[in-house]
């Protein structure tokens, strides 16, 4: 029974390890056909392409879910929040329409620390101090926004009926 304590211990730190692998990444869908860029701009290098369909996990969304850092098959990058879904409430929704109710975390950019984690070995990473002087949030809102996100919200007594009666 001395070993009890210990037991419990070990298992609570079990637990909090593998619960804290996965906060903070939702897993979501593309939308369209989209470029993966190196910073959350179309100005910003691309650094690999999804199809529509394509699976990836959303680290975080800048600010109003705008642009989304997301990772898919080995690749890292941004990509415009308004052609990503995901899952809530047991339907695809878009990023920008339900982020807030599902908690994706809001996050910032900064060039210099996220190439170099990501993009050390690329062949833009020369390009660094330029890129840091870049004012990309001034470059306007991504392909495919709107402001009306909120339309897209659907009362549960106002969902369509099932066709599988």
């Amino acid at each position: 029974m001395k070993n009890r304590p210990i037991v419990y211990a070990t298992t609570l730190l079990l637990i909090a390890f593998v619960g804290e692998g996965h906060a903070g990444t939702n897993d979501g869908y593309s939308g369209v056909n989209l470029n993966i860029r190196s910073g959350p701009s179309v100005r910003f290098p691309a650094v690999g392409r999804l199809t529509a369909g394509s699976s990836l996990t959303i680290h975080g969304c800048l600010a109003r879910y705008t642009w989304c850092d997301v990772s898919a098959s080995g690749v890292r990058g941004w990509v415009s929040g308004a052609h990503i879904q995901f899952v809530h409430e047991a339907r695809r929704v878009y990023v920008p329409a339900y982020a807030a109710q599902a908690e994706i975390p809001v996050i910032t950019f900064n060039v210099g620390s996220y190439w170099h984690d990501y993009y050390r070995d690329s062949g833009f990473y020369g390009e660094i101090d330029r890129w840091n002087e870049h004012h990309w949030e001034d470059d306007g809102n991504p392909p495919g926004w709107r402001d009306n996100w909120e339309d897209d919200h659907v009362e549960p007594e106002n969902e369509p009926a099932s066709d599988n009666d």
